[in-house]
């Protein structure tokens, strides 16, 4: 049976922008696994898109896909903002460049071969799995600045 994959994202930056990191929880049926990351300097929003990018990226071509995120940069962006940004030359309506072009066309052609819904959900809420991809996120996001202390 071809079971839907759920996706749990998140993103941290401490300091924002700051050290960043991010964390996802993936599922298929009872299998389940965790990755997290983390860059030196970054925003939470890029984490959040980058979250997805790699969530996704380890998924077979044309897998149905349920991806949650409380972040709503990234979910209304996939959902409708995308499409307006490039009709508009990837400006955004004050007509300035849009920030993360490559993470967001990355995401388009992972859109296009894979079936995903993407679907927002309140942060800190005591959604087991989205609690769990926000403290990836963040313990990765500490972990630099922790280094970065240690080095200063």
């Amino acid at each position: 049976m071809n079971q839907t994959y759920r996706i749990f994202t998140d993103g941290s930056a401490i300091g924002n922008p700051g050290p960043g990191g991010w964390g996802a929880v993936v599922m298929q049926g009872k299998r389940r696994w965790e990755m997290s990351g983390a860059f030196p300097w970054t925003t939470i929003s890029e984490m959040e898109l980058v979250a997805a990018v790699r969530a996704l990226r380890t998924l077979p071509d044309r897998a149905r896909v349920d991806l949650h995120s409380d972040s709503e940069y990234l979910i209304y962006g996939m959902r409708v903002f995308v499409f307006h940004w490039q009709r508009q030359g990837w400006r955004n309506r004050r007509g300035s460049q849009l920030q993360h072009r490559e993470l967001w066309s990355e995401l388009i052609a992972l859109n296009a071969h894979l079936h995903i819904r993407w679907m927002w959900i309140k942060g800190h809420n005591g959604h087991l799995e989205q609690n769990r991809a926000d403290r990836l996120a963040y313990q990765a996001a500490r972990t630099v600045w922790v280094q970065q202390k240690a080095a200063a």
